[in-house]
């Protein structure tokens, strides 16, 4: 419990002190609490990012990672420090950080928004899915890299197999890395970073990311507020019944830790305000040069200068997050990329294609996304990763009918977004046409339809083809427009407003919550690391027995199984992946009704394992000893664990 608070103590202050540093270095002179936080946020997610690459080359052990990440920060944060206009700094916080006192009204809305965002803390941190996420790898390999000692590219951290080689995505991907370190630092698991400390950051961050991105939604504060707390009850409530299933708001309360989370509901919301305010940037800028050649005067030459320093610092923070997402997912840099331009294009169309305006200045951001996915698609095909385009178009059209027919079967949620996005788009002038209505339409077009980003998502990281979907801000789309329908009713009036968001949350309440649970088998849990009983028992009998830890075990177990025990080797993984040798028969000889007992035994003797996983009662262990030398170790409630004789 003390770690705990140490860890959310120093996720508290270290970033905004962070983000006051950066700043201040980069001569921006507003350090509003949220905004600088996020900056700092970022900032030490590139550090580790920067750092972990040669010391994961080289192989250097766990500790020397964290000490020399630690080491790197406090210098240069004394760094900053010594170069920081400290005077500056104390006016600068003075007249940023204060506290202002609000109407009553905007204390209730956010009342109900940080009630609502710490439900989803909760929930994210006592229930667990009772089925294998298939995603798990980040949590796979931390754990690997943890008791390892140092990161080993040379095991598959879902089997413990040998393997050759470390793929570039693995290079630039820091996540479990990160994992790994902050677990060394506070001295706990891995599996409890991912469960317990990442979601009382993770979630917190996702609604400063939407924050931040209301700015360019709502002029008034109290919109803004009204806007994050229809998000919050949305997020909390439709994920239980609504599809699409597997969607971006149900991994964040089922699986904070995983690097979409911090791609697409972070760094790609923050990459869309950036893009958006860059490009308004860009376009004061111009007219300002255009002002100043027809009047000659000083005070339009400042008007120039001071939209120049607007727009170069914020194509810096631009270029920072995408540089951000290519060490986070290839996923998230590639729709990111698409977002941004999809959001110069709406800008430039708009503007008629205004002559001289500056558009090196604002491509020239995007350097980093394409250096990084001209390297990932020319890795995977120097490695021959290239068995996905084989009946590209059959697994295409099978990708498009299995998102309508699967992901959208409850056709709600698909409806309300498409309503939601009509209504913004019949009003005039409204802010959310250019994130909710043309750049939501664009990505959908261009990522979750087009074939192309389909074919290049294959080669580099087939895994994302069938969530291309997940970027389409569904919650964010309702939320702006039941917002601006609530302001119409209410005529902006506090206490009616008021009582609108409550009708709302009670409306989503009655509505969603009888069918809590339906899209995920979910389970609460009281074990922080959210490794059953059962399957620690299963390692103890294991461990107990003395043989190597070489098992073949069944599919529901082997995700949980490695977690726990990372001396464990298994026969294969999740939904017969990794299997040995490519041996494919072992997955269905044990995982049937009928175990084919005499191809486990032979194949198990070949590959030299010891232990087979069977659900509970399925062999008699008198008839199984004597016909095929299995003799039984230890049962648990739903399990039997045999040992695989050797003459």
């Amino acid at each position: 419990m003390i770690s705990v608070c140490v860890f959310i103590l120093f996720a508290a202050i270290l970033p905004y002190f962070c983000g006051c540093m950066l700043k201040c270095i980069i001569k921006d002179k507003s350090i509003g609490l949220i905004h600088t936080y996020m900056v700092g946020f970022v900032g030490l997610w590139m550090l580790f990012a920067v750092v972990q690459i040669p010391l994961k080359i080289f192989n250097v052990g766990l500790n020397i990672m964290a000490v020399v990440y630690l080491f790197v920060l406090a210098v240069l944060i004394a760094a900053g420090g010594v170069l920081v206009d400290k005077k500056r700094l104390r006016h600068l916080l003075e007249k940023n950080v204060r506290f202002e006192r609000q109407n009553v009204g905007t204390y209730a809305l956010m009342a109900v928004m940080i009630a609502g965002i710490a439900a989803q803390i909760a929930v994210a941190i006592i229930i667990h899915e009772n089925v294998v996420y298939e995603n798990d790898y980040v949590t796979a390999r931390a754990m690997q890299i943890y008791t390892d000692g140092r990161y080993n590219s040379g095991i598959n951290p879902f089997t413990g197999q040998n393997t050759d080689g470390m793929p570039f995505g693995m290079i630039m991907s820091c996540s479990a890395e990160f994992i790994a370190v902050i677990s060394y630092i506070f001295r706990t698991t891995p599996l409890a970073v991912a469960n317990l400390y990442v979601p009382l950051v993770i979630i917190p961050v996702v609604y400063m990311s939407y924050y931040i991105m209301s700015f360019v939604l709502f002029k008034n504060k109290n919109h803004r507020y009204m806007f994050l707390t229809a998000l919050s009850l949305l997020s909390m409530f439709s994920n239980y019944s609504l599809r699409p299933k597997e969607s971006l708001w149900n991994l964040m309360l089922i699986n904070s830790w995983n690097p979409d989370i911090m791609a697409c509901s972070i760094l790609a919301v923050l990459a869309l305000y950036y893009a958006i305010t860059t490009i308004r940037a860009e376009i004061k800028w111009h007219d300002a040069e255009l002002e100043a050649d027809s009047e000659k005067s000083d005070n339009a030459y400042r008007n120039v200068v001071r939209n120049k320093s607007i727009f170069n610092l914020k194509r810096v923070y631009l270029v920072a997050i995408l540089c951000a997402l290519c060490f986070t997912s290839a996923y998230g840099i590639i729709i990111s990329t698409i977002m941004c331009a999809g959001v110069f294009g709406c800008y430039y169309v708009a503007n008629y294609g205004r002559n001289g305006m500056h558009i090196r200045s604002y491509a020239v951001s995007f350097v980093p996304c394409i250096v990084y996915i001209a390297a990932c698609v020319i890795y995977s095909a120097a490695t021959h990763n290239m068995g996905f385009v084989a009946g590209f178009w059959k697994k295409y059209a099978g990708y498009i009918s299995g998102m309508f027919v699967n992901d959208f079967m409850t056709n709600m949620y698909l409806v309300i977004t498409i309503l939601a996005i009509v209504y913004i788009a019949m009003k005039k002038n409204d802010s959310g046409k250019i994130p909710f209505v043309y750049i939501t339409a664009i990505t959908f077009i261009i990522v979750v339809l087009n074939p192309l980003t389909y074919l290049i998502l294959g080669i580099i990281a087939p895994e994302y083809c069938s969530v291309t979907f997940w970027i389409i801000p569904f919650n964010a789309t309702i939320a702006y427009a039941a917002v601006d329908i609530i302001c119409g009713i209410s005529g902006n009036k506090p206490r009616i407003t008021v009582c609108c968001i409550y009708a709302l949350m009670i409306v989503m309440i009655v509505a969603f919550m009888p069918a809590y649970g339906n899209n995920f088998a979910w389970q609460r849990t009281r074990n922080i690391d959210k490794i059953s009983d059962e399957t620690k028992q299963i390692c103890r009998i294991i461990g107990d027995d003395g043989q190597d830890k070489n098992v073949i075990a069944l599919n529901e177990l082997c995700s949980s199984l490695r977690m726990y025990d990372q001396g464990i080797k298994l026969y294969y993984y999740t939904d017969n992946r990794y299997a040995v040798d490519d041996d494919r028969d072992m997955y269905v000889y044990l995982n049937q009704d009928e175990p084919y007992l005499q191809g486990i035994v032979q194949n198990a003797k070949r590959a030299g394992y010891n232990y087979v996983i069977f659900r509970k009662g399925v062999l008699d262990p008198n008839w199984s000893s004597v016909q095929y030398h299995i003799w039984p170790v230890g049962s648990t409630d739903n399990y039997d664990i045999y040992s695989i004789g050797y003459f």
